[in-house]
């Protein structure tokens, strides 16, 4: 029977899953689906980094290195990232509710995001990256020849997973008087934003330009970043125009320059061509055998 190696350009990875006390002598064989990372908004980290899908449930940093501990001991690790939220996920109504929020807030700040089941393996350096991805080809090579050297991923708890999901579970459930202090916290927010937006939409209407203008807010627009979002807009279409009429201008003169050189051969051909031709006549004439009727 035939292993397969790769799917769609990631390494298929078999282990074997620590035993548990229902099923101590079955083994309990476990994929995980490894690639280099690849992100345009982190080079430098997605140079350094494999991306793991299925990877086994409840992993972390600790038993992460101890697998590539295993299969490239020269790779160093930093650090191990994963998605642990269930599918309840947080949404904040605010920012679905009111445009109080700017979008470009916070953003430096986010953490990287992850789809559910996978993770990212960070290395100290792209080489060690390298390396410990050549060492997982060379694993799963060896494993099409001997079954038996399949890595057992441990997860060092003695519970079963059925009890560290529920108490997982239970730690992420606020209680009556949490839930109470998370509303309040936020309604607070909602109104020193609310108060903090409408005092600058205040000052956006009383500034006066350079050409002695002033904002004028419509009834529609009830916000600051309403308003400015309208400027934007404005702004990046003169700009997109602006740009058009240059890139339009460069290729004029781009054509210009590309039809007088074509001019300028075809004037070198034909001037060539007509010496050509006297010449041609010249011999004709010396030999007497030209007969322009």
């Amino acid at each position: 029977m035939t292993t397969v190696e790769d799917i769609k350009g990631f390494l298929v990875t078999p282990i074997t899953l620590q035993p548990s006390k229902h099923y101590k002598e079955e083994e309990i064989k476990h994929y995980i689906y490894i690639k280099k990372h690849q992100s345009q908004n982190n080079k430098e980290l997605s140079e350094r980094s494999l991306f793991l899908i299925n990877p086994p449930i409840n992993s972390n940093l600790f038993n992460v290195r101890n697998f590539f501990k295993t299969i490239s001991k020269e790779s160093l690790i930093e650090n191990f990232l994963i998605n642990n939220e269930n599918l309840d996920y947080e949404i904040n109504l605010t920012k679905l509710t009111t445009d109080l929020y700017d979008q470009d807030e916070n953003q430096d700040q986010e953490d990287i995001k992850l789809p559910n089941g996978t993770g990212l393996v960070v290395f100290v350096d792209k080489s060690a990256a390298n390396l410990a991805f050549t060492k997982l080809k060379k694993y799963v090579k060896n494993l099409t020849k001997n079954e038996r050297s399949l890595y057992q991923w441990n997860f060092n708890e003695l519970e079963p997973a059925s009890i560290r999901f529920i108490n997982s579970y239970k730690k992420d459930m606020l209680s009556i008087p949490e839930t109470s202090k998370a509303v309040s916290l936020a309604l607070e927010e909602f109104e020193k934003r609310e108060a903090a937006s409408l005092e600058q939409l205040q000052d956006l209407k009383e500034t006066v330009d350079e050409d002695g203008f002033t904002l004028v807010v419509g009834k529609n627009r009830k916000t600051k970043k309403g308003i400015l979002e309208n400027i934007d807009n404005v702004n990046k279409f003169t700009q997109e125009s602006d740009d058009k009429k240059k890139e339009r201008k460069e290729k004029q003169d781009f054509y210009r320059f590309q039809i007088r050189d074509r001019k300028k051969m075809e004037m070198n051909e034909l001037l060539k061509k007509f010496r050509e031709d006297t010449e041609r006549i010249k011999e004709l004439k010396h030999k007497k055998r030209f007969r322009p009727y």
